[in-house]
């Protein structure tokens, strides 16, 4: 698959997110904020910053035709 393909499903994944999912998405991969700066921006518990990505990337990588690669270290490093 090119770039440009990949980029475009992308885009689509992205797309089928409910809002708030894909906000917390954005703001943790696209601009870096830790989860805690992420609650506070959104005004949200921190919880829900943590279901809301975990909805977000299982939804992304389904999407992307991906199988769930989140590891043990991700989760104890992020809860």
């Amino acid at each position: 698959m090119t770039a440009e393909a990949m980029g475009k499903l992308l885009d689509s994944a992205l797309a089928e997110l409910a809002d708030g999912d894909r906000d917390t998405l954005t703001l943790f991969a696209g601009e870096g904020l830790s989860y805690e700066e992420i609650a506070a921006a959104l005004g949200i518990p921190l919880g829900t910053v943590r279901s809301r990505l975990n909805r977000a990337r299982r939804k992304v990588r389904e999407a992307l035709g991906r199988p769930d690669t989140t590891t043990s270290k991700e989760i104890s490093t992020h809860g």
